[in-house]
């Protein structure tokens, strides 16, 4: 339906100035890049397109005009146009306008009709659809909720912490539907392998890569979901108890296994690998029951590089003719004037040779553009790492300052028993009342600091007392002194009375009144004393009460302290026996399923069987001298003993699964049953090891054990089936490399002998001709020899690189097409340098033709093409060995392109030499003769154009029957892979 906006442009109504035409021209733009990214034709979408809708929603600030196009141009027509619709709509949310998350949410009706639409188409790319929908409406709900998260989903943890508001409720909230979106793209990536080709032969096809395109911007959002998921579940665990959290840690660890499991799916397709850097996830969950590990957890980064516009053909092509040599034969000086078409030929190279280096201009630059935005973002990136790292940093240094060496030891122990969920419940619990006693002992600490404060400051007011009651004392003293002297006075005075009694009468008076007031001050005094002596023998009892119940609370905190030490060693003693008895229960189960049918197609090779040798050995080694460590009363070492038992439960039932699928393998019937028997002796052993460890018995010795375990390991490496059969794929490789190896060199030799025949007996014309053509064919054999040396080293390097441990025998036999493709390049080679030297034999002996040497050229360039994209296809980028390769190919090439200039200037020479002698000519036979050559020169082009069109039904069917025989799934594209070959020849 044509909206309103657009009734003026198709009336043809014109615009009233330049602003209105330049925002006309504007939209039509838009429209054209719309209808270009959401084409139905079966290829990945071109990012040019998107990224000018993105360009788009930034003019317009708003994505109005985008939803415009989508209503002219609605995505419900095919299901491929939906599809991806769906994935030109993904990357507008993330990198479009901010503003058009918010402009999206009202078209939330659309979306879901496009995937209600195309849910019950059975085939193509309907449940695709229906599920990519699901995962936009997702992502629009969730900024809705969250619109202060980016499109991107970018974000560094301080921000994260501020959207959160630092609320556990927030922290709930959002994880749950962090979770639901997570969710929905490994629902989509699941489909979207689901609906591929199990090989994956099909993801350097346009359809293969239109269907895995829209998974780099889910790649993208993963790894800034799982970041976010990470620190928010370890910020839960700190706000929340653990029993609380335990469908988030469920559900994140199922999800975790998807993600990595997508994640190195992807990075293994070809496709990927020149647009996505996939970031590799660690091999275990994070434990957020430890929130030490916070510290080492990384944030997954994800690097998208930018796919050139034009494709490159350089690659592509046979022969490399972009810096010809001139030719080894300069044309006569009387003959310039008659080889105008000569000269035309070399002003079209030079053209051709202007294109192809412009073209390589262009690739660099574009190379140039990709690497500076790579490493801007890298710059980026590692600021960030780097600005995490000192605030990390940071926190570690001011938690080392606090800690003390008793929670580093509890804490050590606590990490080390963290592989049994079973012993870490218990030792949380354990730590849980180690605390709880911390605390109490701290709050009597306080309570006996406050008593001794207390009793220092009643020692302090008994002091004072005491000094106060010596001041009372020295007062008594002269007080008493005074009682004497009085009393000495008042002697006088009698005596003095008995001589004039009446004479002083009243001095007596006033010293009996003076007597009376010392008496009384000296009553005071007494009771004053009396109530120190009082103040003080209480104090002295408070004094002995305060002791006595200091002592009765030390004596109560240290049997409490002897309690959970007691408790602490119960739980140390019960997790040591829940490992001992799950490693028990493990082998006995490995030894049960010994009797399981389906464990029956299960078959391994004897080098994987024996990478266990070490493991066992190294954990079964120790376990007796831990077992005794700890025995003689040692807690401290339960960790190692832990350590050492689950190491040793989990390495004999991995070995003793292994062993039992090699025993299915062996063609020797009585070694499997040995072997099978001693296995199960082994794993009885063991097992009885492990209930004794549990029961608290009496481990004596591990030889024995170990002795049972080199019988078996002897066993294993008798399973290797020695019996002579059909040659293997590695031998084949090595045979058919010396085969065109020796190849070679006899072509280069008889190169050599025919240039010496030809110099002892030929003259003139005929001997420049032979060394020019046989001197090229000679160099040629050694650019042949150079490739081929670095196609082995090559080979080596991914021989070495791919087989993991295994045997080059085994790598070769799963790797059985790629393979197949190295030996057919090799054999096609070997009979490339039989043509060209059979070809060029014939020449110089005369009865061959030049054209026959061009065409073996060519094969050689084509064969050789073969043999470098076979070693090519399992080559890392930044091998220095793949680069030896190509320089190698490209020498090879430029040598093709010079042996073909080089034959064609010696057919021309040596049929002038032949031909051009007119001077017997009168005017009507050179009429004739004119006329003549006409008709041959039409004939010849009717027939030259007959059998190109033959040649091409030849080399199409040609194809058909290589695929067939190799095996290939899809024969129409190795008809269109040849169609594009023999245009590009």
């Amino acid at each position: 339906m044509t909206s309103i906006k657009k009734i003026p442009n198709v009336l043809g109504t014109r615009r009233g100035n330049a602003l209105d035409q330049e925002r006309d021209q504007f939209e039509k733009l838009q429209e054209a890049s719309y209808r270009k990214a959401v084409s139905d034709e079966e290829v990945p979408i071109k990012m040019k397109h998107v990224r000018t809708l993105i360009i788009g929603t930034y003019t317009d600030k708003n994505a109005e005009l985008f939803w415009r196009n989508v209503a002219l141009c609605p995505p419900i027509n095919t299901d491929v146009m939906a599809w991806k619709f769906c994935h030109c709509l993904h990357v507008v949310f993330r990198d479009g306008h901010p503003s058009v998350l918010r402009d999206s949410q009202r078209h939330l009706a659309r979306i879901h009709d496009t995937g209600q639409h195309f849910q019950h188409l059975a085939h193509g790319y309907g449940r695709l659809i229906k599920r990519y929908c699901i995962l936009l409406s997702t992502k629009l709900n969730f900024h809705q909720h969250h619109p202060r998260f980016p499109g991107t989903l970018s974000v560094t943890p301080d921000q994260l912490e501020a959207f959160a508001e630092n609320d556990a409720n927030n922290y709930f909230g959002l994880a749950v539907e962090m979770l639901e979106y997570m969710e929905c793209i490994l629902n989509l990536y699941e489909a979207v392998f689901g609906s591929m080709d199990p090989s994956r032969a099909n993801s350097m096809t346009r359809s293969g890569q239109c269907r895995l395109a829209p998974l780099i911007p889910c790649i993208q959002d993963s790894s800034c979901l799982y970041d976010c998921i990470v620190r928010i579940l370890f910020q839960l665990h700190k706000a929340l108890p653990t029993d609380m959290l335990g469908g988030h840690r469920s559900r994140f660890y199922k999800q975790f296994v998807q993600l990595q499991q997508f994640y190195n799916n992807t990075r293994n397709l070809q496709y990927f690998k020149g647009l996505i850097f996939v970031p590799a996830l660690p091999k275990d969950a994070p434990n957020f029951l430890v929130e030490a590990e916070l510290r080492s957890h990384e944030t997954p980064v994800v690097v998208v590089e930018e796919p050139p516009d034009t494709a490159d053909t350089s690659d592509t092509l046979l022969i490399d003719t972009s810096e010809p040599e001139p030719p080894p034969i300069p044309p006569h000086p009387h003959l310039i004037h008659d080889h105008n078409g000569a000269l035309a030929e070399v002003v079209a190279e030079r053209e051709s040779l202007i294109d192809a280096l412009r073209l390589e201009v262009e690739g660099l630059r574009v190379d140039v553009t990709q690497t500076r935005s790579r490493a801007a973002h890298m710059e980026d990136q590692l600021r960030l790492r780097i600005n995490d790292l000192e605030s990390t940093i940071a926190e570690l240094d001011s938690e080392l300052v606090a800690e003390k060496q008793s929670k580093d030891s509890i804490m050590a122990q606590v990490e080390a028993a963290a592989a049994s969920a079973e012993a870490v419940t218990h030792l949380a619990q354990e730590e849980t009342r180690r605390r709880s006693a911390e605390e109490k002992f701290v709050k009597m600490k306080d309570v006996y600091q406050k008593l001794r404060e207390e009793h220092i400051s009643l020692i302090r007011s008994k002091a004072e007392m005491d000094k106060m009651l010596g001041v009372e004392r020295e007062s008594n003293l002269a007080n008493q002194r005074a009682k004497e002297e009085a009393s000495l006075t008042l002697s006088q005075l009698k005596a003095q009375a008995s001589a004039d009694s009446s004479a002083n009468l009243t001095a007596l008076l006033a010293a009996n009144q003076e007597r009376d007031q010392v008496q009384e001050q000296l009553a005071v005094i007494t009771a004053e004393r009396d109530h120190a002596d009082k103040q003080m023998d209480a104090l002295q009892n408070t004094i002995s009460e305060l002791k006595s119940q200091m002592e009765n609370q030390a004596c109560e905190s240290s049997a409490q302290l002897t309690s959970v030490k007691t408790e602490w060693m119960g739980w140390v003693e019960t997790c040591v026996a829940a490992v001992a008895e799950n490693a028990e229960t493990g082998v006995v189960q490995t030894l049960t399923l010994f009797s399981e049918e389906t464990h029956k197609d299960i078959k391994c090779t004897p080098e994987f069987t024996l990478t266990y040798q070490t493991p066992v050995k190294t954990s079964l080694s120790p376990l007796v001298g831990a077992y005794a460590t700890y025995r003689e009363g040692d807690p401290q070492k339960a960790g190692d003993l832990i350590k050492f038992v689950v190491a040793a439960g989990q390495n004999v039932s991995a070995f003793l699964l292994y062993a039992k699928a090699t025993s299915h393998a062996s063609p020797n019937i009585e070694v499997a049953e040995n072997l099978v028997s001693s296995l199960e002796e082994f794993g009885r052993s063991c097992a009885g090891t492990f209930r004794r460890i549990y029961q608290k018995e009496t481990i004596t010795d591990i030889v024995p054990l170990l002795e049972q375990f080199d019988r078996c390991c002897t066993l294993v490496m008798q399973c290797e089936d020695r019996s002579p059969g059909e040659e293997d794929l590695a031998t084949q490789v090595q045979r058919e490399m010396a085969n065109m190896e020796a190849a070679i060199i006899e072509a280069s030799q008889r190169f050599m002998a025919m240039l010496e025949n030809s110099r002892a007996k030929d003259t003139g014309t005929q001997l420049e001709v032979n060394e020019s053509l046989l001197g090229t064919c000679g160099d040629l054999m050694e650019a042949v020899r150079q490739l081929v040396l670095r196609a082995g080293e090559l080979q080596q390097e991914v021989v070495t690189a791919g087989k993991s441990g295994a045997s080059p025998r085994e790598f070769y036999k799963r790797n059985h097409r790629w393979t197949e493709g190295l030996l057919s390049g090799a054999k096609m080679v070997a009979l490339a340098c039989q043509a060209l030297m059979a070809a060029a034999d014939q020449v110089v002996v005369g009865t061959g033709k030049f054209e026959e040497v061009m065409v073996a050229s060519r094969e050689m360039a084509a064969s050789s093409m073969q043999l470098v994209m076979a070693s090519r296809v399992k080559a890392d980028r930044g091998s220095e060995k793949l680069k030896q390769l190509s320089s190698a190919h490209k020498n090879l090439s430029a040598l093709t392109g010079t042996l073909v200039a080089t034959a064609e200037n010696c057919r021309d020479k040596v049929a002038i030499a032949d031909k051009l002698d007119f001077s017997k000519l009168s005017l009507h036979h050179t009429k004739r003769m004119e006329m003549e050559t006409q008709v041959k020169v039409l004939e010849t082009e009717q027939q030259l154009v007959t059998e190109r069109a033959r040649l091409a039904e030849l080399r199409r069917h040609h194809y058909r029957l290589a695929g067939e025989i190799e095996g290939l799934d899809d024969p129409t594209s190795v008809e269109a892979g040849s169609s594009d070959f023999l245009d590009q020849s």
